[in-house]
């Protein structure tokens, strides 16, 4: 079975977990997403977590969403029907084709392998955002010395799903190459057990 199917079912039970309660670091890479900036890209927009919280903050936002789930987009347009025609089924490793101030990515990079990283990463330089925050697994120190990257393969309600977990340094000084011209904020969340998310914010110079 092929792995990061998000069907109907998946995205139910993606929502009952997720949909109801942020965490502090979904909170501090939204609202560092939002400040400052007019318009908004979401890569892995999901069921409309991040544009829920964003029409807290504005009630008419520029908002443009991608998914390469068709029921995840299916469902963000039922929930906010009024942004139906600015939410698209695209692979998020395909180039960009709606350009925004702010690009955010939450809990994507974590599905994904490490030459798919590279490719989002790479997308979001190249249409030179003014801000873009997204997010990684990192795991304890005692693992990452011996596996600097690997992955999980986790079950779901219908599927299965990639985990990935990877070095902080590996991953910082791949940030830093691709984004240069950008000041980095780095934010370190405990997730238990030695494991941590790791949030990068970053703004244009």
């Amino acid at each position: 079975m092929p792995l990061n199917v998000w069907s109907d079912k998946e995205v139910k039970r993606a929502e009952s977990t997720w949909g109801q309660k942020l965490p502090q670091y979904s909170l501090d890479m939204y609202n560092f997403a939002i400040e400052g900036v007019n318009s908004w890209l979401d890569l892995g927009c999901g069921f409309g977590r991040f544009l829920n919280y964003l029409l807290t903050i504005d009630e008419d936002p520029n908002y443009i969403g991608y998914d390469g789930s068709p029921d995840m987009i299916a469902r963000i347009s039922e929930r906010f029907p009024i942004y139906a025609s600015r939410v698209f089924v695209h692979d998020i490793t395909k180039p960009i084709l709606n350009a925004q101030e702010s690009v955010v990515c939450s809990a994507v990079l974590i599905h994904i392998t490490a030459a798919e990283q590279l490719k989002v990463l790479t997308n979001i330089k190249t249409i030179n955002p003014k801000k873009a925050a997204f997010d990684i697994n990192c795991p304890a120190e005692s693992i990452m010395k011996i596996k600097p990257y690997f992955e999980k393969v986790i079950k779901g309600a219908e599927g299965t799903f990639r985990m990935t977990w990877q070095s902080y340094y590996e991953f910082t000084n791949l940030v830093s190459k691709i984004f240069d011209g950008y000041k980095a904020e780095i934010k370190s969340y405990d997730l238990k057990q030695g494991r941590n998310k790791v949030l990068y914010m970053l703004e244009r110079l």
